[in-house]
């Protein structure tokens, strides 16, 4: 009987347009030996309907269904169902190469890897994604070598080349349950708490430099929804979940005062959509409790931007 080596997590909501082409791409790795988990999420649309199809086709495909419980949950609850060596958190309307489950595999077997990270490209349907949108890849500074978590880190940070989606990473299994890494539930933006914490705990971390994954960019994704409160309660929340950890952990407050830095100022003036009343209470809360992560010029943003561009 062959071993489980990766088990490939996708949870669903609503993407008849895209799970098949999703699906596909796994089931057309050149790696074999994998199970393809997917967990519908209370989908409302033919989402279910085209899954059982391919279970059907596939014996690797374990299909699970429940009530609509968010992004996290699903996550975890794939994660619980999972056998394999490593694990990859796979997005359904996404796409991956079809080497780059084997290839890095090998490289985390042949360097004993708590997981190895890659580069992405992003594609719309049209074709006309401008260049530079979207962002997921590193420069060619990066060595070909093992890293310390933490090191590889403040490398990144220091580039401004940090990328934070859980589908650049193919991660040993143990590794998870051992550190009890999941995907914190009731937030957007998980994977800024997720993937920081998977860093930090990492002892021996490798990359590949190939965009492996496809990221598609589509309407009403959370990508590219218009900034919500709900969007900066997420935000304040991972900031939350890494300030405690910090406070155990001194040895990483810097490293996560650096990422915070970048990660609150970035989202604080992307907030500058919110309604007056909500910036307003984001201003003071900034200055309260997080101004060493927010620039004055950021602030400034928040409370004018709108007013000057007559929004």
């Amino acid at each position: 009987m062959l071993t489980t080596k990766v088990s490939v997590i996708i949870p669903v909501y609503n993407t008849e347009k895209y799970v098949r082409q999703a699906v596909e791409s796994i089931r057309r790795q050149t790696l074999k030996d994998i199970e393809i988990i997917i967990v519908n999420d209370g989908s409302t649309d033919g989402s279910m309907t085209i899954l059982e199809e391919l279970a059907a086709q596939d014996e690797r495909i374990k299909l699970f269904s429940q009530e609509n419980q968010g992004l996290s949950v699903t996550r975890n609850v794939g994660l619980s169902h999972s056998t394999g060596e490593y694990v990859y958190f796979m997005d359904s309307d996404d796409l991956l190469v079809s080497d780059t489950l084997l290839k890095c595999y090998v490289k985390c077997k042949e360097e004993n890897l708590d997981f190895v990270f890659f580069d992405a490209e992003s594609f719309n349907d049209e074709g006309t994604l401008p260049e530079g949108v979207f962002d997921y890849k590193r420069t060619d500074k990066i060595e070909d070598k093992v890293y310390n978590g933490a090191e590889i880190f403040k490398i990144e940070l220091d580039r401004f080349e940090f990328k934070s989606s859980v589908c650049l990473n193919i991660i040993k299994r143990e590794f998870l349950i051992s550190h009890n890494l999941i995907f914190k539930p009731g937030i957007l933006h998980e994977d800024q708490l997720f993937t920081v914490m998977l860093y930090l705990n990492a002892s021996k971390v490798g990359f590949i430099k190939e965009a492996f994954f496809k990221r598609r960019v589509r309407n009403n994704s959370i990508m590219t929804n218009r900034f919500a409160w709900k969007n900066m309660h997420g935000y304040l929340t991972v900031t939350t979940g890494l300030l405690q950890y910090a406070s155990k952990y001194l040895e990483y407050k810097k490293l996560i005062d650096l990422f915070l830095s970048q990660m609150l100022d970035a989202a604080v003036w992307q907030a500058h959509v919110l309604p007056l009343n909500q910036r307003i209470r984001l201003f003071f809360l900034c200055v309260k409790d997080y101004k060493k992560y927010v620039t004055n010029k950021t602030l400034l943003t928040l409370l004018l931007k709108s007013v000057v561009s007559g929004k």
